[in-house]
């Protein structure tokens, strides 16, 4: 069927197709935008001769420790996990060779070695808490021949900055965190489903402007033909869709390169040949268009772009989403702002560290004590809180118990982490805590055995999109053209998180193969399948998921009852409580809400 065998819009008809043609249809609102967020002016020794616990070393707890200390506050940062980070977790290579050029690079103090992943594991919920250990290695690299290896790493939690996350850029220019591109949106990245062309993937430039010009054709049929609209409008709108859609004169979709070529332009006599439009019935019938809440489904595969978070610029830290919060641990604090208990287990380093010549310094780092789960926060008095947290030996894996007081407290624990947790909380606040919704989110890593993706597709950045449960393929921003690089190979969340979660790691890499198969033939050897990594957020230490599910949208009860803060001297903060959860920036203001809150009732 073609164009021409429709028969006339209707105005109601023609409305709709407009809003088609804008992708609103598709498009649901991602959450509130607020005003911009900044780090509130603090009046003068705010935090002098004050003590404040911290609970967690993502980057909610290391933005509020760093700006804290530097109030004046005594800081202790509890972290359960023997790793930094929270969900920002980038997974490097083991090799020491690499190791050790990596720190050269951006750490030559080796401070906090921690800083570094290789090894991972979900916990005991997960179907295989076996660890899993970063075998990526750049086979070209000679240590010794002086120039750098490819740079491999998998941002397996967040990994884009969206140009209007204005709290995360200052921080990261305030923390010297180098910023590059993120691409989103390549037009020759894949789109698949089992409903098009038998399963064959083809190049979202091909369906996108095979769409909109065959939409705009059709708008422009309906419009020349309605005799109740002034002239002057008709010629507008027409010309409007003649550039929207790329028609010609006769407002026809007819030699069109928008769609791009099956055979590129040459020298001399290699005339290109265009692709041809896609049917729209095909495109109609595919499922591209998709629809839901994107943060929560697969959402349009054609119109995600345009979605407000998702819209170019976006950025990414140079090195890897990780070095977001690695800069933040390696800021200077006052030397004061350290409290340091019995035995504390960071003695013994400070003290070597101290008498390496460099005199004594402290840095975000120092305040962190990781491998302290919170065991209960119960404020003691109107002036003090009280944090009971077992240690965990790293090494023998022996328990202690121990408690400090405070005389604040600020809590970045998932909220239904914190309302299984023993506190002074009312029953009824723990209550609305539990029934925030979270999202279950996995993900995938591949190292390339070549870029094949650039050579073969001529995509660089951008992701592809499938009907399969590995969601989506990302493609690197950086490093064009060089000898291999990372692939996302697998981002899914909501149910076939969950499906997908369940499955062994085998499975899970079995299952990522066949998806990327979908794709790019002979997928599983065109990766070092062997060295595939695979996480799923919901079964990881001390989380409960991905993000919380846009709960001020979906739950707003809920929301209106958790963001009624502060709960005597604790205080809560990280992306749950704020409108941009799973996002860095929501983890920022949330932090800054606190502190200014704070400031408010105790400046």
């Amino acid at each position: 069927m073609t164009i021409s065998d429709h028969r006339p819009l209707s105005r109601r008809s023609l409305l709709q197709a407009m809003t088609a043609l804008a992708g609103a249809a598709a498009l649901p609102t991602l959450g509130a935008r607020r005003a911009l967020a900044t780090m509130p002016d603090l009046p003068a020794n705010f935090g002098k001769g004050r003590s404040i616990a911290i609970v967690g070393a993502g980057v909610a707890g290391l933005t509020a420790g760093w700006k804290l200390a530097n109030a004046g506050f005594k800081v202790t940062i509890y972290e359960g996990d023997s790793r930094y980070g929270g969900r920002s977790l980038t997974p490097r290579p083991v090799r020491a060779a690499y190791r050790d050029w990596w720190f050269n690079k951006y750490n030559p103090e080796r401070l906090f070695p921690n800083m570094y992943v290789s090894t991972y594991h979900e916990d005991e919920r997960s179907p295989d808490p076996a660890p899993q250990i970063c075998q990526f290695d750049d086979p070209l690299w000679n240590p010794n021949s002086g120039r750098s290896p490819v740079e491999l790493f998998l941002n397996a939690g967040p990994g884009r900055i969206p140009s209007d996350h204005v709290a995360l850029i200052r921080l990261c220019q305030q923390t010297g965190v180098a910023l590059e591109p993120y691409i989103f949106q390549s037009n020759y990245n894949l789109l698949q489903s089992p409903t098009f062309a038998n399963g064959a993937p083809v190049a979202y430039n091909k369906v996108n402007y095979s769409a909109r010009g065959q939409v705009a054709e059709m708008l422009a049929k309906a419009i020349a033909e309605d005799t109740q609209l002034s002239a002057e409008f008709r010629k507008q709108m027409l010309n409007l869709l003649q550039q929207m859609g790329d028609l010609n004169a006769q407002n026809q979709l007819k030699d069109s390169t928008r769609m791009g070529y099956s055979h590129l332009p040459g020298g001399w006599r290699d005339a290109p040949i265009a692709n041809p439009a896609v049917p729209l019935q095909q495109t109609l019938d595919s499922g591209f268009a998709g629809g839901g809440n994107p943060e929560t489904s697969p959402g349009s595969f054609l119109y995600n772009a345009d979605n407000i978070d998702w819209q170019n610029s976006l950025m990414q830290p140079i090195g890897g989403m990780d070095r977001v919060w690695q800069r933040l641990l390696v800021q200077p604090v006052p030397t004061g702002s350290l409290q340091l208990r019995s035995g504390d287990p960071r003695g013994r380093g400070l003290q070597a560290r101290d008498g390496g010549g460099k005199g004594v310094r402290r840095f975000v780092g120092d305040l962190v004590l990781l491998n302290h789960r919170i065991a209960g926060i119960h404020e003691t008095s109107k002036a003090n809180i009280r944090i009971d947290f077992v240690v965990t030996d790293p090494v023998g894996g022996k328990s202690t118990t121990g408690s400090e007081t405070f005389d604040f407290c600020f809590s970045s624990m998932a909220p239904n982490l914190l309302a299984k947790t023993p506190t002074s909380l009312s029953p009824e606040f723990n209550a609305w805590l539990a029934k925030v919704d979270q999202t279950p989110a996995i993900k995938v890593g591949w190292q390339g055995r070549t870029r094949f993706w650039e050579r073969e597709n001529n995509i660089y950045g951008g992701i592809s999109w499938t009907k399969d449960i590995i969601g989506q393929i990302w493609y690197p921003s950086e490093d064009f053209n060089a000898s291999t690089g990372v692939l996302t190979g697998a981002y899914n969340r909501g149910p076939g998180a969950v499906t997908f979660g369940n499955y062994k790691q085998k499975e899970r890499i079995a299952a990522a193969l066949h998806g990327g198969s979908l794709l790019h033939a002979d997928f599983a050897a065109k990766v070092y399948a062997d060295k595939g990594l695979t996480i799923a957020w919901h079964y990881m230490p001390f989380q409960v998921g991905g993000w919380a599910s846009d709960t001020a949208n979906t739950q707003p009860d809920v929301y209106r009852a958790i963001t009624d803060l502060p709960r005597g001297r604790l205080y809560l903060a990280g992306d749950a409580w704020s409108y941009l959860p799973g996002w860095q920036e929501g983890a920022i203001t949330s932090v800054y809400e606190a502190i200014g809150a704070l400031a408010k009732v105790h400046g």
